[in-house]
């Protein structure tokens, strides 16, 4: 995109009927991060966390479908999560990184989203990278906790996409993980003057 079709993209752009619609999004949001607090996730139990049970409030299910316009994370299946619930094996499986056994996984698991979170509200992206929960899933959890730090981009190759489309997509920008190119993005908003006082989740639409 050159400069002139970037500047009438911005002008035309149909700010009043994104912001309608983004009034419900965020609503349901703040509805999630306010009951999922730290403290009830250093609480809740695994079936407060997992997929797969019939439960439409869980983490994870309120995560990917009910926030489901904050960002799909919907491409890859459900140990994406680390820890979930088989309806078809009819029990609880889990990532053998986490744990020995479902229940020592989702404890060792739930240690790791409290990291993520401390991480994210102190923008310590090292920490961020170095946690070992799926990159989709940390992705989403920081966009929907601290949505004025992180945009509710997940994938890489869409994130290289607007990289590339705003001419930021340096071979060493190209190289580096997804925290790096989400926050050369919220940067590039936040130093423009039209863009500026976008929300994060205006400016991922």
């Amino acid at each position: 995109m050159n400069i002139r079709a970037f500047e009438e993209a911005k002008r035309t752009f149909n700010m009043h009927s994104i912001e309608k619609d983004a009034m419900r999004v965020i609503e349901l949001r703040n509805e999630f991060s306010t009951y999922f607090t730290y403290e009830k996730i250093a609480s809740m139990d695994i079936d407060e966390y997992v997929v797969g049970l019939q439960s439409r409030d869980s983490f994870c299910y309120k995560l990917e479908r009910t926030l489901y316009e904050l960002g799909s994370i919907s491409g890859q299946p459900s140990n994406k999560f680390g820890v979930w619930y088989s309806p078809t094996k009819n029990q609880y499986c889990f990532q053998p990184r986490f744990g020995d056994n479902y229940k020592d996984a989702f404890e060792t698991l739930r240690r790791f989203l409290l990291d993520l979170l401390r991480a994210g509200e102190k923008e310590d992206y090292v920490a961020i990278e170095r946690n070992p929960i799926n990159s989709l899933v940390k992705g989403k959890i920081l966009a929907v906790y601290y949505p004025d730090k992180y945009m509710n981009v997940y994938a890489t190759a869409h994130l290289d996409h607007y990289l590339e489309t705003f001419g930021l997509a340096s071979s060493r920008l190209l190289k580096c993980n997804v925290i790096y190119k989400r926050a050369a993005l919220v940067k590039f908003k936040n130093e423009d003057k039209d863009m500026k006082d976008w929300s994060n989740y205006v400016f991922s639409i």
